[in-house]
Order: C-alpha cells, then sequence, then structure tokens
C-alpha cells in the first residue's frame, strides 16, 4: 500500500491494484473539434475508438464541436453588448448539436440524447440571457459560457459508443483537474489535480469521455486552460495516470517542418524531441498547445500526433530523443510563427547598469498576468525589447507607465514605444547547438529577400532563434527560410513584362532548360507572372510554360505597368525576379521601386539605363539601398559579354583609354554588304525584307539605338552624360527626315546610291574602308560615318555581328575584341536568361 500526504494532515491509501488496474497498458486519445466537426466525423472518432479498446484501456478527450466555441464566445460577447443577434447565435449552436444527434440516433435512445442535450442548452440560453439582461461579461461568466462546447460534445461522444455497443461515460474534468481562480487560463495545480485524477479513475468499466480545455477552482467553479487547453487536460491525465502513450488525434498528419497552409513544400517530421515540439508550440505551430508537453515529458510518456481524416499515417511521435535508425543531420527540424504582435521596446541611458529595471518590468507584467511571447535586451542594458498579444498591449503599456513613471518624469527613460502588425517567427532544432553557420545562413536568406529583422533573440541552448519582422513579410520569411535549411532544390520566381520576340524566346528557352536546371543546378525556375498591355496570366505555383499564350486573359483591372507591380509586390513571392522584354518608357521607369521592394531585375530594355539622368541616378541609388540585383547585359550587343568584361576590367583596376565599335546589327549588315560593292539602297531593303531593321528603316539609320547603347557604356565608365552628348551622326539626309512615308523614303534613298559608292572608292584607294561606328574616349562619345584601315577588326565583321573594342593600360598593344551576333530574339534572349541565372545563382 502506498501513503500521500494530503492536506490537513490526513493520510488517503491508493492501493497497489491502481498501477495494475490502469497503469501500462492504458492510452490517452485526445480528438479535437474538426475531428468531431459532423456525424460522419463522430463516427469515424468512434471506429478509432472501437478499433483500440479491445487491446487497451483507453481515457478519451474530447474538444468542442467544430467552431461551436467561436459561437459561444461571440454569442456571449454580443449578449453583453446588448446585441439581440446573440440568440440567433444561440439558434446556430442548438441546430448544430440536434442536427448532429438526429443523425446519429434513432427510435428511443434519440429521444433520451435529445432531451438531454436540449437541457444543456436550456442552461446555456439561461446563462447568456443573464449576461444580456445585466450588460456584464466577467471571465468568470465567460467560462461559463464557454464550458458548454466540451460538455455537449462529450455527452454527444459517449453517448454515441454506447449506441455502438462501447461501454463508456460522460466525466466532466471539473472533477478531475484543479486550478487556481484565474478563469480564463488558469494555473493547474498539478499535485491536487492529480489526486482527484487518481481518486476518481482509480479503476473504471468503459471508456471515460473526458471534458477537455476545462476545470474547476478549489471552490468548484468553472475555469478554462486558454484555447486549445484540451490537448493539456490529455497530458495531464496521462501523467496522472501513467499511461504508456498520448494520442493527440487532428486534422493533419502531424507536426511539420512549417506550417503547410503557408510553406507548400513542407514536410512530416516523423520524430520531434519534447524540448523542440515546446519550442515550436510556444512559438505558433497549433498542432499542440504549448503546455501539454510538460506533463508528459516530466512523466516520459510519448505523444503522438495522428490524423483522425487519415488514421493509417504514421503522424508524429514525440519524446525524450530520435531514435539512432532515424536521427537527423539538419541543423533544423521546423519553423513556426506567430502573426499580428505587438513589440514594445522600452529604452533609456537611465536604464544602464541600474538593478531591478528589468525585475520590476516583468514581476508587474507577471502580476498582471500578460503572456510575454518574446525578449530581447541589448548588452549595453540601455533598452527592453517585449513581443505581446496586440488585445493586451495598451494594458500593458499603461501598466509600464505608472510602474517607471518618475524615470520617465526625469528622463532616464524615454517613451515607450509600440509596434504593430509585426510577426515573430522561430527556427527550432535540437542539432543547431554546436552547427556553425546556421545564423549566418538565416540572415543571409533574409537579406537577399529585403526582409528586415527588427528583433532578435536565442537561448545559450542554441536550439531557438526566434524573429520578430514585418507582419507581411511572414509567408515569404517562412518560405525562403525553410527552402534554404530543408530543400536542395531553391525556387526563383519570374515575372515577364513584354510577350513580343524576346520574351517568346525566352519563355522557350527556360522551358527547353528548365528540367535540366532542377537536375543538374538545384535551380528551379517558376515563371508565376506575364504581362503585356492588354492580358496577362499569374499562378504563384508556375504558369505552364507549353500553353503559356492560351494563360494569358484580358485584364480587368490592374491596368498598366503599376497594375502588374503591384500584383507582383502583393505576392511578395520569395526569390522574385523581374523580366522586362519591352521596349516600354514606363516599364523602366518602374525600376526603382521595384528594386527598393527587394525585387531583382532584369531587362533588355535599353530606356532605364539610357534614360534621363535622374532616372539612370535612381535606378543606381535604389541598386545601393538595396539587396536586389539589377542587370542589363543585353542592353548594349544583344547576348555578347559587354557590360560584364567592361566591369571585370574596371574591378580589376585595369584603366580604360578607349571603346570602339560597331553596336547596330542593322547598320552592320549594310556596311558590310556595301564593302561587298552593294548599292546602299538596295541593301537597306534587302534588309527591311530581311527583318533586320525597324519597319521604318530611319529609326536604324538615325543611329539613336547605336548611340543609346554608347550612352549606356560612357555611363559605365563613370562619364556623367546624357542622350544629347552623344555626337551621333544621322545616316538619314535631311530632307528624308519629315513625314514623308516609308515607301517614298525607300524610293528616293536611291539618290545618296553614288555618293556612298564614290565614298568607298576613294577610301579603297588609301587602303581604307568606311563603317559606321562609335568611339568612347576621354568621356566624349562620338558616332558617325568613320574611315578605318581595311586591317581593322571592324572592317573584317560579317553579316550583321557587332563588336566592341578595349584599349586599356593592360591591352594596348593588342586591344581587347567582343565579337559576335548583336541582334536577334533568340541572342537577346539567350542574354536575359543568362542574367537570370546569375541573380538566380546569387539568391540561392
Amino acid at each position: 500500500m502506498n501513503y500521500i500526504l494530503a492536506g490537513g494532515g490526513r493520510l488517503f491509501g491508493l492501493f497497489s491494484h491502481f498501477n495494475e488496474s490502469i497503469g501500462g497498458s492504458m492510452k490517452i486519445y485526445k480528438f479535437g473539434g474538426t475531428s468531431l466537426g459532423s456525424a460522419v466525423r463522430i463516427k469515424k472518432v468512434a471506429d478509432i475508438i472501437a478499433g483500440a479498446v479491445n487491446d487497451e484501456k483507453l481515457v478519451v478527450v474530447v474538444s468542442a464541436i467544430h467552431r461551436v466555441t467561436d459561437l459561444l464566445l461571440e454569442a456571449a460577447t454580443k449578449a453583453c453588448g446588448g446585441d439581440g443577434s446573440c440568440r440567433t447565435i444561440l439558434d446556430e449552436i442548438d441546430q448544430i448539436h440536434i442536427a448532429v444527434v438526429e443523425e446519429l440516433f434513432s427510435g428511443v435512445r434519440l429521444g433520451d440524447v435529445i432531451a438531454a442535450i436540449r437541457s444543456d442548452l436550456s442552461d446555456l440560453h439561461n446563462i447568456v440571457q443573464g449576461v444580456f439582461l445585466l450588460r456584464e461579461l466577467s471571465e468568470k461568466s465567460m467560462a461559463v459560457v464557454l464550458s458548454f462546447g466540451e460538455r455537449l460534445s462529450a455527452r454527444i461522444v459517449s453517448c454515441y459508443l454506447e449506441e455502438r455497443l462501447v461501454a463508456s461515460f460522460s466525466l466532466d474534468a471539473r472533477e478531475l483537474i484543479v486550478t487556481d481562480a484565474n478563469y480564463a487560463d488558469a494555473l493547474v495545480d498539478t499535485l491536487a489535480s492529480e489526486l482527484q485524477i487518481k481518486k476518481r479513475l482509480a479503476s473504471f468499466d468503459g471508456v471515460p469521455v473526458v471534458t477537455g480545455f476545462i476545470a474547476a477552482a478549489p471552490d468548484g467553479t468553472i475555469t478554462t486552460l486558454g484555447r486549445g487547453g484540451s490537448d493539456y487536460t490529455a497530458s495531464i491525465l496521462g501523467a496522472a495516470l501513467s499511461a504508456s502513450e498520448i494520442w493527440i488525434w487532428t486534422d493533419v498528419d502531424g507536426f511539420f517542418s512549417a506550417d503547410p497552409k503557408r510553406v507548400r513544400d513542407a514536410r512530416i517530421l516523423p520524430y520531434v524531441s519534447y524540448s523542440e515540439a515546446m519550442e515550436l508550440s510556444h512559438a505558433g505551430a497549433r498542432v499542440l498547445h504549448p503546455l501539454a508537453v510538460q506533463p508528459a515529458m516530466k512523466a516520459g510518456i510519448p505523444l503522438l500526433i495522428k490524423n483522425s481524416f487519415n488514421p493509417e499515417a504514421a503522424g508524429t511521435r514525440i519524446e525524450h530523443s530520435t531514435p539512432l535508425e532515424r536521427s537527423r543531420t539538419l541543423p533544423v527540424t521546423g519553423l513556426s510563427s506567430i502573426n499580428n504582435i505587438v513589440l514594445l521596446n522600452m529604452s533609456g541611458s537611465g536604464m544602464v547598469g541600474v538593478p531591478g529595471i528589468a525585475s520590476r518590468l516583468f514581476s508587474c507584467l507577471a502580476r498582471h498576468r500578460i503572456n510575454i511571447i518574446f525578449i530581447s535586451q541589448a548588452s549595453s542594458e540601455q533598452s527592453i525589447t517585449l513581443a505581446i498579444n496586440p488585445s493586451q498591449a495598451a494594458k500593458a503599456k499603461n501598466i509600464l507607465e505608472e510602474i517607471f513613471v518618475r524615470e520617465m518624469e526625469f528622463r532616464q527613460i524615454d517613451p515607450l514605444v509600440i509596434r504593430r502588425n509585426l510577426a515573430m517567427v522561430a527556427v527550432v532544432g535540437n542539432n543547431m547547438s554546436g552547427h556553425p553557420g546556421v545564423s549566418a545562413q538565416l540572415f543571409e536568406t533574409l537579406g537577399k529577400n529585403g526582409i528586415n529583422v527588427i528583433a532578435v533573440a536565442q537561448g545559450a541552448n542554441e536550439m531557438n532563434i526566434s524573429l520578430v519582422i514585418d507582419g507581411h513579410d511572414e509567408n515569404k520569411a517562412l518560405n525562403c527560410i525553410h527552402e534554404s535549411f530543408f530543400l536542395s532544390q531553391r525556387k526563383v520566381h519570374l515575372f515577364i513584362a513584354g510577350t513580343g520576340t524576346i520574351a517568346k524566346s525566352l519563355i522557350g528557352q527556360i522551358s527547353a532548360h528548365r528540367i535540366n536546371l532542377q537536375k543538374d543546378n538545384d535551380l528551379d525556375l517558376v515563371v508565376c507572372g506575364m504581362a503585356n498591355t492588354g492580358k496577362m496570366a499569374l499562378n504563384d505555383n508556375g504558369i505552364d510554360l507549353q500553353h503559356w499564350q492560351e494563360a494569358l486573359v484580358p485584364r480587368v483591372d490592374h491596368h498598366g505597368i503599376e497594375g502588374y507591380i503591384e500584383l507582383i509586390r502583393a505576392r511578395n513571392l520569395h526569390n522574385t525576379i523581374f523580366v522586362d522584354c519591352t521596349a516600354s518608357a514606363s516599364v523602366a521607369e518602374s525600376y526603382p521601386g521595384l528594386l527598393l521592394a527587394n525585387i531583382s531585375v532584369v531587362t533588355a530594355n535599353k530606356l532605364g539605363m539610357a534614360g534621363t539622368w535622374p532616372l539612370y541616378r535612381s535606378i543606381r541609388e535604389a541598386q545601393r539601398k538595396s539587396n536586389a540585383r539589377f542587370l542589363y547585359e543585353t542592353n548594349v550587343g544583344a547576348g555578347l559579354p559587354i557590360i560584364n568584361t567592361l566591369n571585370d576590367l574596371k574591378n580589376s583596376g585595369d584603366k580604360i583609354i578607349s571603346i570602339e565599335g560597331v553596336l547596330s546589327g542593322t547598320l552592320s549588315f549594310i556596311f558590310n554588304e556595301l564593302r561587298k560593292g552593294g548599292r546602299f539602297s538596295e541593301i537597306v531593303r534587302r534588309a527591311r525584307e530581311a527583318g533586320y531593321t525597324e519597319p521604318d528603316p530611319r529609326d536604324d539609320l538615325s543611329g539613336a539605338d547605336f548611340a543609346r547603347k554608347f550612352l549606356i557604356l560612357g555611363r559605365e565608365l563613370g562619364f556623367t552624360l546624357e542622350y544629347s552628348d552623344v555626337a551621333c551622326e544621322s545616316l538619314v539626309p535631311e530632307e528624308y527626315r519629315g513625314e514623308m512615308g516609308v515607301p517614298e523614303f525607300l524610293d528616293r534613298l536611291s539618290t545618296i546610291d553614288g555618293w556612298y559608292a564614290d565614298e568607298i572608292e576613294k577610301a579603297g584607294k588609301e587602303g581604307m574602308t568606311i563603317a559606321y561606328a562609335g568611339e568612347i574616349r576621354e568621356g566624349v562619345a562620338t558616332i558617325g560615318l568613320k574611315r578605318l584601315p581595311v586591317a581593322s577588326p571592324i572592317a573584317g565583321l560579317n553579316g550583321s555581328e557587332n563588336m566592341v573594342v578595349f584599349t586599356t593600360e593592360r591591352y594596348l598593344a593588342t586591344p581587347l575584341v567582343v565579337r559576335g551576333p548583336g541582334a536577334g530574339g533568340e541572342v537577346t534572349a539567350g542574354g536575359v536568361f543568362a542574367d537570370i541565372l546569375r541573380i538566380a545563382s546569387y539568391l540561392i
């Protein structure tokens, strides 16, 4: 016989048959509200219980039926405010329970259960009517109202088990669990509760169906254990009864590495340690009540998270340590988050080195039962930062201002600062301890995605790094952190502007190489958006690249580039790249805003870097202020590596003396054909028919596009240049530059054929040739018709080739030449694709 000393000095004898009758093989099954959400679901729960009760003794704990607790809370709140709609809500609660009962039972049994349920519902109506009349709703009254959810569900489940010939009885947890008198979130008296549980359940027949969530103060009044407290009830019972396991039946397959509703690639965790489960639960993982782990951990009882919708799933097992054969190599076990928190910051020079500041702060908040979610303190002791629930923010601020009123009057402590609409993200894992680089990897991936960390805290056990960030970035942070630590294959999300030649070629190239990139580079390029002036396609999971044109639908709203960018920002996806395949000035003007939003940009559009100086400067400033990348290699020479080569020369310390070259595929073709003896007007016609020119060849012959490219190169060299500073000779005779139509222009162009033939002949006699080329030297950019030696690299160009010649201090005797195709959709798209891959490499 075991003797336990109880209050008042009396001795209670607990007979040895207790451990024999209920120890060892007993299990606690807890079913949540979604598992009991309908008659069909209750039948499934009964199947689970009936299948297990023959093998072992069971104690079942139930929550309220799905939605009922929320409806009870709403009804009581409206009643307190004198809102008569509380009666409509009560009627809905009645209908939910009566409908379930009518589907589960029939005959005489139905009448008996209906009578019992209606009796409880009548009591509920009377209590809410009292609240309505008094316009008063204390925490004590609220606890009574909320208790009806579990009391009703326990009665229904136990009666249905009896209907299924499974011996059962309903048991009110007020008979079992003793708490203090804090009615809304009571503190459990563990010793008193253990005595009550053992006394009431020393032996029993059948399956007790216990009300979760509710308990009783020493005077017998109803208290509650906080939302989700049924898990806690199950754990308290399991520890007191020395159960072999505690099974928490819910609507998910177990603990996930992150919330699967927020992180699509979240994975099931087969095993989690007690300490990891506690950290994840306290930081927002709703699979398990935060306090439920403690009793089980102290008693050494494993917890299992099981899915009542999918009972065959293995679920997650929570115990002291992971079995050796299933041990994890990853440093991080999982992520969790709490949204809509408030950060309260207390700071001041008068806090430095003053003993007792933190003690006064935390003691007064504890006395007023204000729950602190997160704590961070600077090593200088000059500030303490707390995260709390928004509903308690004003109360906490008033309390602290009263406590520290003298320090604030003497300006030793600054006015309290409250920041709202924040989220806390916790990165948890036993293997993080002693694992170098976890913090670096975490903050690097957040930084590259432009997520600002407002506050951070890490315990000395290195098992949890908690961050406070802007609430808008919560999903983005969870996804990029999860991908960084859990996935070998990383996603980069692309949003393309323009659906013309370059975009079509780019989509084709991405589609053709996407699988290889996934296999060889662990990179998944996901095209999430495409838009032109009239149509748009958006899909966060990726547009089908084989049928992307069918995916484009007319824009109903969000018109213009501004509307498209608004939608991109609203999605706030991690690793995002905006790809500009247009020739639009308005799209180019959006680059600074995109970069400041930490959206990287790849562009084939020259109107940004060759735009006005203020636009160019704002792009550069935005690039410096953000962690986004901006690449525009195709702005000069299509797919040729001209800008990268120039930057490599500069960054390695070489001094560039001059840049010369031909940067127009159209003009290169025309002059290459002229050197072969063709007539200028006929060559222009052939170039237009072959698609080398714009519809109006004068756009090419004016040299405007060539000038923009040399303007970009001049700016790359550090010169402050506007478009008007580039001396550009037009090949269009002045008299043909007006409103003349294209056919007439082509007809009249033959009048200058003789002049070009003469120039070719004169240059040839001097061992020279002519070309339309450009040069930058000492900050001066000139483009025009030039005589060049026949041996010049430019004179050796073929077709529509482009060429740039870099003369530098290192490449003086033999200049560095970059030569190749400088035009064409496929070539330009290839350059854009290469820029995308460069940024992707940086991001991942």
